[in-house]
Formats: structure tokens, C-alpha cells, sequence
């Protein structure tokens, strides 16, 4: 069977329907928005509060608020939060020319799904400003008063949302738009924290057969909302690899280099590496042995696993010391990946994961990135206090970056009662009220403004953070309409 992918012009799919919402996710596909490279999409919003007249407030970092008066009968009702974050994940396809800080992205319709040319879509969080601003510029869309927020960096540790002062928020009840699955209204989610390991990578003079090696094909995904589908990580696959291959034959590495953000479950790590001459048949052998029982695990989970190694020629240079590197490798392999605890409350639910995503030969050592989760906070400082545990006994050093609690459920909300309302009359059946095994800033807007009455909703989308990314084109439409409902019952 040959399928064809079909690529349009702005004019085609700014006429998708809902064309309100799609003529803006295509004007913000044009400007490039990867995360902290947020100025021009900041900007184009500030434009768009102006030439709609409209009160706004940007501040230092970029994130911008806009306000809308209530339509006629919901002048006196509550103020409502519609909230998105601007920034994307920048992630291309190898073959790929794409520029993130100056290029727009190339959008292509597939059937009822949009996605991008070898690139992430931006659907996350492209499809919430949409939204937001087709709400922003309708003329008969019944709504109480309007605050849209939108942060930037959130993908990098919402940044933005931490940056913007609280004092400028003015809404209590808070529609995030933010969700990956139509038909759940998120409730709560996990919160937190980034790790940093730092192992040192002294040199030695090397002689032996240099070899080119690449682990690619992995389906990898957003470490949050894929971490339940026992995808493999490529940076525990070249440890494991190595590891095994130790066992048989001399090797030292001459670099490795592997993603690019903490979030995203590693899908590619490639480098070099030089093997003692008189083991080069054995390490080859070795490699080819545990290649085959990786993939046969993850045959059906991850069933698109590839491992090269490519003899480039005798060397003689500086590697990693055989200690440093054994140790780096050790501490992938045994560092706790995917799911830790699953929640007892909400049957399904992951409360507690890790991922790696980043592991690189930097400066003189060797580093991994990674972001452990969890709904429960003890249990999440527990798994950053363990991961450490293990990184200092193989002699690294040890860093947490960014993090952000976890967001808890709030029993009492008048809101989700209107969004179940309106869910059974839209659809003519309950929705599902869950939690989400990722980041979204609601929890954030509480710590700054106090108790707020929050809720997260969103169209199908597939692959986000990855060239995979894919947005349903029916799902958003039904979303908007779902959306416009929620707002006309908020009276």
C-alpha cells in the first residue's frame, strides 16, 4: 500500500475547519517559536492585542496577557483563564535544513491529521493560542470576560509561568488547553524535577580500529504521557551495548552524543569508539548479539530499534579512560527508567517515572539531563535522592535543576461540574476526570494567586515532542466546540 502525504498551501489549511482556530494556528506556524527563542511570537500576540484594541500586558521574559470584556449578559460573570504556553520543542528529522530561530513550519494535511515536514508540529501548545486568540477575535461567541495568558519556555521548565507576576493575574477559574486526549478533563498532574549527572572523562592515548556507531528508529515521545508504553531509551542501549561488549573486547569512547531536552525520552545517540585491534571480531560479535536480544524486547513496544557500527580505519588519539566511561555506563544502565509507581487512587494513572534525555561527552565529561515525576512529592524527592545515590557511588557529581510541585486535585470545583455538563450535552456521555503524568502550569497559577478552580482540556494529538507529532483535525474541531460551550454555561 502507498500512501501519499499531500502537502497544502497557507490558504489550505488555514480553511480546515474550525477555520477561526486553524487561520491562527497557521499565522503562529509562521513564526518561529522554539523554546527560548520566544521574542518574535511574543511580539506577534502584543501586535494582535493592538490591532484588536484590547488590553495587554507583556513583561521582561515575553510572556503576554490579553483581556476581553464579557459579551452581553456575561459582563458581570467571573473572569475566565484561557491559558497555553507559546514555546515548542525544536526537534528535526537528520536529513532536515530546518531553521527553528528563523524558519516557518512547513505544515502537511494527512487524511483528518496535520502534522509538519520533518519537524515537531507545535501542536503543544500551538492548538491552546489557536484558541485563544479565535476567542480573543470572535464577534458572536458568548463568553464571560476573557484573561488569556501565554507563557513562555514552559517546555524547558515553565519558566515563563514562574517568571510572570502573579499580581497580574486577575481570574480565578482557569481553562488550560493544554491536553493531549479529547474526552478527559485533567484534573491534576505531576509535578517535577530536572537531574543533572556530571561524571568525569579523563583521556588516554588510544590505539585500535575507530568505529562510526548510531542508535536510532526508537519511537521516544514526551517522557510524561508516553512513559507508560515501555518505549526504550537510547542512551541505556549504548550502555548496554558497551557493557556487554566490555566484557569481551577493549574499547574506549571517543564521543557520544545524544538529545536534546530533558522531557523527551531519548530516541538517538551516536558517536565513536576505538576497539583494541586483535577484538575487533569480537566486539563486532558482541554488538550483534546484544543488539538482537534488545530488539527482541522491545519488539513490540518499540519494534523500530537499529544499531550500526561502521569501521572507519586504524587511529591512534585521545578517548575516555576505560574507568570514567565504565562508570558512565553502569550508572545508565542501573539508573531506575519508565515507570516507578503507578497510582492506587486513579486506576491507570503513572504517579511516579523517570526518563533520561540527554547523555553527551561535554567539556570533559560526561553528562546525562533527566526529569523524574510523580503526583506524590515525597515520592519524587525519594527517586531524585535515589538517582543521586547511584550517580555519586560511580563518582559523579550531582544537580537538580528546574522543578515545580505537583498539582492536586480540588474535590469542590465549580468549573468541572460546568465542563461535565457540558461534555454529557455536547456528547451524550461522561467524560473521563483524571490526572496527568506531565507538567501543566495550573499548579503554578495557584502558588501565585492562591486557590484557583482549574481545568485542563485539549484535541487528540499524537508524537508530541517528536518529528511524529500529529494533531487530529475532527478532534479540534469538536475541542473548540467543546470549548465555546464550556464558555456560554460560564454565566
Amino acid at each position: 500500500m502507498i500512501m501519499t502525504l499531500w502537502r497544502f498551501s497557507m490558504s489550505d489549511v488555514s480553511k480546515l475547519a474550525p477555520q477561526e482556530v486553524f487561520r491562527y494556528f497557521k499565522e503562529i506556524s509562521d513564526v518561529p517559536r522554539s523554546s527560548s527563542h520566544n521574542e518574535k511570537i511574543s511580539a506577534y500576540l502584543v501586535n494582535f492585542a493592538k490591532e484588536h484594541e484590547l488590553e495587554y500586558y507583556q513583561d521582561e521574559s515575553g510572556n503576554v496577557i490579553i483581556w476581553k470584556d464579557g459579551t452581553p449578559g456575561y459582563e458581570n460573570s467571573d473572569m475566565v483563564m484561557i491559558q497555553g504556553h507559546m514555546d515548542i520543542v525544536a526537534e528535526k528529522t537528520e536529513d532536515s535544513t530546518h531553521d527553528f530561530q528563523n524558519d516557518p513550519l512547513e505544515l502537511v494535511i494527512d487524511g483528518d491529521f496535520l502534522t509538519a515536514n520533518k519537524t515537531t508540529l507545535g501542536a503543544d501548545d500551538g492548538a491552546a493560542i489557536a484558541m485563544g486568540l479565535a476567542l480573543l477575535d470572535s464577534t458572536d461567541i458568548p463568553h464571560p470576560p476573557l484573561e488569556f495568558i501565554a507563557t513562555v519556555d514552559e517546555e524547558i521548565g515553565m519558566l515563563g509561568a514562574y517568571a510572570l507576576d502573579g499580581s497580574k493575574i486577575r481570574s480565578r477559574k482557569v481553562i488550560n488547553i493544554d491536553s493531549e486526549e479529547e474526552g478527559i478533563i485533567t484534573v491534576g498532574c505531576a509535578g517535577a524535577v530536572d537531574i543533572f549527572t556530571s561524571f568525569p572523562a579523563d583521556k588516554k592515548l588510544v590505539n585500535g580500529v575507530k568505529y562510526k556507531y548510531v542508535v536510532d528508529g526508537l519511537l521516544a515521545g514526551h517522557s510524561g504521557l508516553d512513559i507508560h508504553q515501555e518505549r526504550a531509551n537510547a542512551g541505556q542501549i549504548v550502555a548496554r551495548l558497551f557493557l556487554d561488549a566490555r566484557e569481551k573486547a577493549e574499547l574506549n569512547i571517543v564521543s557520544i552524543n545524544g538529545g536534546r531536552a530533558t522531557n523527551v525520552i531519548l530516541g538517538k545517540v551516536d558517536g565513536e569508539v576505538i576497539v583494541a585491534t586483535s577484538d575487533v571480531k569480537a566486539f563486532e560479535e558482541s554488538i550483534a548479539a546484544s543488539t538482537e536480544e534488545i530488539k527482541a524486547e522491545y519488539r513490540t513496544s518499540d519494534p523500530g530499534i537499529t544499531v550500526s557500527i561502521e569501521a572507519v580505519g586504524e587511529a591512534s588519539e585521545e578517548a575516555v579512560d576505560t574507568v570514567c566511561q565504565d562508570n558512565f555506563f553502569k550508572f545508565l544502565v542501573a539508573c531506575p527508567t519508565g515507570v516507578e509507581h503507578y497510582s492506587v487512587e486513579l486506576k491507570g494513572l503513572v504517579e511516579t517515572s523517570h526518563s533520561i534525555g540527554v547523555v553527551k561527552l561535554e567539556d570533559g565529561r560526561l553528562i546525562t539531563k533527566s526529569m523524574s515525576r510523580s503526583s506524590v512529592n515525597s515520592r519524587n524527592r525519594l527517586l531524585a535522592r535515589k538517582i543521586g545515590i547511584i550517580a555519586e557511588a560511580l563518582g559523579a557529581e550531582v544537580e537538580h535543576g528546574s522543578s515545580y510541585g505537583a498539582w492536586e486535585f480540588n474535590n469542590k470545583s465549580d468549573l468541572l461540574d460546568v465542563c461535565i455538563n457540558a461534555y454529557k450535552e455536547q456528547y451524550g456521555e461522561e467524560p473521563v476526570v483524571s490526572a496527568m503524568h506531565a507538567g501543566i502550569e495550573c499548579g503554578i497559577w495557584a502558588e501565585k494567586v492562591g486557590k484557583v478552580d482549574a481545568v485542563s482540556i485539549g484535541p487528540d494529538m499524537t508524537g508530541v515532542h517528536s518529528v511524529n507529532e500529529e494533531l487530529s483535525i475532527p478532534s479540534t474541531e469538536r475541542t473548540w466546540d467543546y470549548l465555546k460551550l464550556i464558555l456560554s454555561h460560564c454565566k
